[in-house]
């Protein structure tokens, strides 16, 4: 990849060797996208800068993991039984249940949600933080959850409070088998940008579209707590095959972490539009009525090029040519969607997840 200059915000100064390595990932993290355009172009060089400034500043993360001799066998699994197994699913709290009621009822009003929200004391402090962060650059200081319903509107915040609720949910996940301050750390920022890509492109709204980006790879959360030997022989498999990790679910599991994370969902009782943009991910599917599920797809392999934390994937998914057209991107959009990021992630993340 070419060198070019690229405007950042703060310029941190990274030895050459450390560069050229950050180089050497990018283009293996990139080797399934054949014919890149230039803003696919643009995307990995920001990627080498990002990438380098936490190679210098985080090197333990980029240690490849020793390779296991002989690969662990998987066996395929049915998802519908992993679901079954409702003793060792995260178990939905009181104030979940009727906000979900809440986004299915046409006749909800401000305070109907006010009032649900305020019974978990929790839930209300973590979204008046939100309502007044940089998440929404509001002009005026918000100080009660009827005034933030009021403001942000009745379907946009009860949507944000099921979905971010979610996050609390996932506690029992070993260390172990998966960091789940990097998870997360990629969750929110394929948030961000997708809720970013919303406001650009004028597709869909943003706070469904954050909040599709934050939960598209809840499947795996599922499958590494229910499932765990199977989960990490699976990740074990696609690294030594240097395979993509959802191709790798669907050839030994017979199913990916997109779909487990579509049918929890829709288990669950989540609006379509959120369940639709978790099943599809990875593919997209052309002529919805509601843009999320591009705007996540676009968004994953935004956030993947970026080097933003880690769900366990590796390589940058080849973004669908039909999906990523949509959105029309150019060079200098690419520079636009990562301008801030950083210290946009750095507040969602300390606030998702001080809860």
């Amino acid at each position: 990849m070419a060198e070019e200059s690229v405007p950042v915000k703060e310029e941190t100064a990274v030895a050459p060797e450390v560069h050229e390595a950050a180089k050497k990932l990018l283009t293996r993290r990139f080797r399934f996208i054949r014919k890149p355009d230039e803003s696919l172009k643009r995307l990995a060089r920001l990627g080498v800068k990002r990438v380098a400034a936490d190679m210098a500043a985080h090197p333990q993360r980029y240690r490849e993991p020793e390779p296991e001799e002989p690969l662990p066998e998987v066996k395929p699994l049915d998802p519908l039984d992993i679901l079954r197994k409702d003793h060792q699913l995260p178990a939905l709290p009181q104030v979940f249940l009727e906000l979900q009621q809440a986004i299915g009822s046409r006749s909800t009003s401000a305070d109907d949600l006010a009032e649900i929200i305020s019974q978990d004391p929790g839930l209300t402090a973590f979204l008046l933080r939100m309502v007044n962060s940089a998440f929404y650059s509001l002009p005026m200081q918000i100080d009660t959850i009827s005034r933030a319903v009021t403001v942000v509107g009745v379907n946009q915040l009860s949507t944000l409070a099921v979905g971010t609720s979610v996050m609390s949910l996932f506690k029992d996940v070993p260390a172990d088998v998966i960091d789940m301050e990097q998870f997360w750390k990629h969750s929110i920022c394929c948030g961000l940008i997708a809720r970013r890509l919303c406001r650009m492109s004028g597709k869909g709204d943003p706070e469904r579209a954050f909040v599709s980006g934050l939960l598209h790879d809840i499947g795996q959360l599922i499958l590494l707590q229910v499932e765990p030997e199977r989960a990490t022989a699976v990740h074990a498999h696609a690294r030594a095959k240097d395979a993509v990790l959802f191709a790798e679910e669907k050839t030994l599991l017979g199913f990916d972490h997109a779909t487990l994370g579509g049918m929890l969902l829709r288990k669950w009782n989540f609006p379509y539009v959120l369940v639709s943009a978790v099943l599809e991910h990875h593919h997209p599917k052309l002529g919805h009525k509601e843009a999320e599920p591009l705007l996540v797809h676009c968004a994953e392999t935004l956030a993947t090029g970026l080097g933003v934390g880690s769900s366990g994937e590796f390589f940058v998914q080849p973004p669908s040519p039909e999906a990523w057209a949509s959105m029309n991107f150019t060079p200098e959009q690419m520079d636009e969607m990562v301008e801030d990021l950083d210290e946009e992630l750095e507040e969602a993340f300390s606030i998702l997840l001080d809860r």
